[in-house]
């Protein structure tokens, strides 16, 4: 699966090392900040020209980019999306389609990687391909927020190996931010968001994008700040 990303790793909130911390707990990840109400549809005034990339698997496509692209496109921002069904972060970090795609200097990456990694034994092989990718995107010198998949069930440990190798993107949890989804969130195959799950997952991550937008426009137009490093 191949889509679009951003620079600076926290969880939901939380700078994600690539030493090798305790494990942090979901609730960490995201951090606890002072409760902010940015209305979800209000547009970000963005620099003219800035993009965004979206790469990932196949929940890109699962209502997720779907309900991001008429938010970028209202605050006049070109939304790229590169997705891949059954794709898998070593896939990625040895894609020419995606060099290529950095080589064009997007403003924010979006990784939705690590579904398809669930079931891996030993998750932490792929350290290396995530600390790529995510090298990868800082030489482009654009933001990055790596997103993880809202879990159906338990995992290995990719998510984990996720968090702690992402840096210096940022690190999304899904789950710990939405709460989980419903059964009635997910399609058939009890997996995938349906409409209405994907469609809070986007409205979730746009206010969280919102919320760590960073307004010193020397770092960039889509700078982010994790909440640890704001005060609140």
């Amino acid at each position: 699966m191949l889509l679009v990303g951003l620079v600076g790793c926290t969880t939901g909130a939380q700078p994600c090392n690539a030493t090798s911390p305790p494990i942090a707990t979901a609730s960490e990840w995201v951090g606890r900040h002072a409760p902010t109400r940015i209305e979800t549809s209000a547009p970000i005034a963005v620099v003219p020209g800035a993009w965004v990339l979206h790469v990932g698997d196949s929940f890109v496509d699962a209502s997720f980019q779907q309900g991001l692209q008429p938010r970028f496109h209202a605050a006049g921002v070109r939304y790229i999306v590169r997705s891949e069904t059954a794709t898998y972060t070593t896939t990625w970090a040895n894609s020419a389609d995606f060099d290529a795609l950095l080589s064009r200097k997007p403003s924010l990456v979006i990784v939705t990687l690590g579904a398809n990694e669930f079931d891996i034994p030993f998750p932490e092989l792929h350290a290396r391909a995530i600390e790529t990718i995510a090298r990868k995107i800082a030489r482009a010198r654009a933001s990055c927020v790596w997103t993880a998949p809202p879990m159906w069930r338990g995992d290995t440990g990719i998510s984990h190996v996720i968090h702690d190798h992402c840096a210096p993107c940022i690190f999304f949890d899904s789950d710990a931010v939405l709460g989980g989804l419903s059964p009635n969130e997910r399609g058939k195959d009890h997996i995938h968001p349906n409409r209405r799950g994907g469609s809070r997952w986007a409205d979730a991550f746009w206010q969280w994008l919102s919320e760590h937008r960073d307004p010193d426009r020397d770092h960039g137009p889509w700078a982010l700040v994790p909440f640890e490093r704001r005060g609140t």
